[in-house]
């Protein structure tokens, strides 16, 4: 029982630090999104200077507002691909192998349990059905005897 509760224990904390690290990915991923649209923002502003020098005719300026504009727009997509690189790193995986194998500890141990309950079952079950090894053939012959053992033991107690 110790060692199932053990691997329960091991499996949680696989899991824990596998959903600390996905919720820091996540993390960083909003946070270069955030990144992104803010130099998409100050590019649209340039890009309405532009267009107002343009209009204005200052043809010096309004070159300059595209360029900031056209800068911002390509620093736009940096964090973009920054954030397609985010990856499970190794250590991740290992954790998730780590977890996969205290799963399929856990699962071997609860199904041998659940055939050993089967078979204490099928054991009750031929017991009482009068398929006993016993030369009785049923529960119901041993009632006395068992009866017999509990008294016994009962008085040799006291």
């Amino acid at each position: 029982m110790d060692q199932l509760i053990a691997k329960l224990k091991i499996l949680l904390r696989a899991e824990k630090t596998l959903y600390r690290a996905e919720a820091q990915r996540g993390v960083n991923r909003i946070m270069l999104s955030a990144l992104s649209i803010g130099c998409i923002f100050v590019a649209l502003f340039f890009l309405n200077m532009g267009v107002f020098y343009q209009l204005t005719e200052s043809a010096v300026a309004s070159r300059a507002a595209f360029i900031l504009a056209a800068a911002n727009l390509c620093l736009a997509i940096v964090p973009q691909l920054l954030k397609r690189q985010a990856k499970p790193g190794p250590e991740e995986k290992m954790v998730e192998e780590i977890r996969d194998m205290a799963l399929a500890e856990i699962t071997r141990d609860v199904d041998g349990a659940v055939a050993n309950v089967s078979s204490i079952g099928t054991g009750l079950k031929q017991l009482t059905s009068g398929g006993s090894p016993f030369s009785g053939g049923s529960l119901a012959t041993l009632t006395p005897i068992i009866a017999f053992i509990i008294d016994f033991l009962k008085k040799h107690k006291s």
